[in-house]
């Protein structure tokens, strides 16, 4: 989650125009950026209810930049955004300058400007929206001076000074992952990650070692193995489970997997595949899933697993629109067909079955599956969209699907749990 999306949506309006920059080693492109701009400030209008406060604010922002050239007014600059805090929108070429000019600050001047910041008179919203963009722009520059400043905002009860902590660690993993491990070993030994939780967990050391070992994934997997297994395994397991690893960086999948393998039992392994599944049919569609298989040289049940969740993934993706079209499954199961064929009509169904939506995308689902089974008659199509919690809430639609199984215990169990409910007594 980015920092912006903790402030309410004018104020993010106004730190975003600091905020594009904050993900970018340079300005290459106004152009672009202000592109960005123009959607955040729609998204904000929406929110904020229309353009109360424009000119005001347009003028905060303005002063910012007035008393020096080569100097931010910081007070100026948080009273626009307190302005902002009541419906306004900021000048965006006004931003674009004070971007460009926090962009060229030295580390030893992002020091300077956030403690001025922490003397001057502003709203709480206002100092979080600066602080916030200083930090992260100075992380991008010494993100090992970061940590040292802020490491006691580690465990704030929000979870942001978490986060921007291992923003920044992540930053310094990338220029030098030695010296980076080296430090968190340090301060794991000094007692800094011990956990706060009332479950013993400390979610700030799994985001500092997942940086670590996902940055050794791609360049030593021994290495990442070796770390991982050192940490406490309810740890391990939730960073392997929970997708804290498989975000890595495309290319790192096959690696991954044999952490998967190495470090968890076999029977907690399908959950860790879920993840990459997920990611990849995200990135690169059914492709990149059936590419990450033959990498791995998956097993049978790695495969149905992976296979399964890919596809619906892919559906809920496909779920945003309208509805799912008839295309959209022949395509899916034309591929599982290929990976999975054992599974697919216990993927399709449950894809198709599992899919959120109203009553009329249920129902279409159903046609589809209806038609499906029309054409090639199968007991695992009608069981395994039936079987889904959804269908208890078009129970007659469900008897009819019910009907259809040609397994007579199981007919009779689903025609009997679908049959309808007594009329209520008013």
């Amino acid at each position: 989650m980015k920092p912006i999306h903790f402030l309410p949506p004018a104020v993010a309006l106004v730190a975003s125009g600091i905020w594009l920059g904050m993900q970018q080693q340079s300005i290459s492109t106004v152009e672009k950026e202000t592109v960005l701009l123009r959607q955040h400030i729609e998204a904000a209008k929406q929110a904020a209810g229309g353009d109360r406060s424009l000119a005001e604010v347009r003028s905060g922002a303005g002063k910012a930049m007035e008393k020096d050239d080569d100097a931010i007014d910081w007070k100026n600059l948080a009273d626009s955004i307190a302005k902002a805090e009541r419906g306004g929108i900021p000048d965006m070429k006004a931003m674009m300058k004070i971007q460009r000019k926090l962009m060229s600050l030295s580390p030893a001047e992002l020091t300077a400007a956030l403690d001025e910041i922490a003397t001057l008179e502003m709203s709480q919203n206002a100092r979080a929206g600066l602080e916030n963009s200083l930090i992260n722009l100075l992380s991008q520059k010494e993100p090992e001076l970061v940590l040292n400043r802020f490491l006691d905002r580690l465990n704030d009860t929000d979870g942001f000074g978490s986060w921007q902590l291992s923003n920044a660690f992540r930053q310094w993993t990338d220029k030098d992952g030695a010296a980076a491990a080296a430090w968190l070993d340090a301060q794991i030994a000094a007692g800094k990650f011990e956990a706060k939780s009332l479950d013993g967990k400390s979610q700030s050391r799994m985001q500092f070692e997942a940086a670590v070992i996902s940055a050794l994934i791609h360049s030593d997997v021994e290495a990442a193995s070796k770390r991982l297994a050192s940490v406490p395994e309810e740890l391990r397991k939730d960073m392997l489970q929970h997708g804290m690893l498989a975000s890595t960086k495309p290319g790192g999948e096959k690696n991954y997997a044999i952490l998967v393998r190495e470090n968890l039992p076999e029977k907690d392994q399908a959950q860790a595949f879920d993840q990459v599944a997920h990611s990849l049919v995200q990135r690169g569609g059914y492709e990149k899933v059936g590419e990450f298989l033959s990498d791995i040289d998956a097993t049978p049940a790695e495969r149905s697993r992976i296979v399964m969740q890919a596809a619906s993934n892919k559906i809920q993706q496909l779920n945003h629109r309208p509805g799912i079209e008839r295309k959209d499954v022949d395509e899916m199961r034309a591929w599982v067909a290929k990976q999975s064929p054992e599974s697919v009509d216990t993927v399709t169904a449950e894809s198709l079955g599992s899919v959120w939506g109203n009553d009329e995308k249920w129902e279409s689902n159903a046609k589809i599956i209806n038609d499906l089974h029309a054409e090639q008659p199968s007991d695992e199509l009608l069981l395994s969209f039936l079987k889904n919690g959804q269908a208890s809430n078009h129970r007659e639609i469900a008897r009819e699907m019910a009907a259809k199984i040609s397994d007579e215990a199981k007919r009779a169990e689903l025609m009997e749990r679908f049959k309808e409910e007594p009329a209520q007594d008013k």
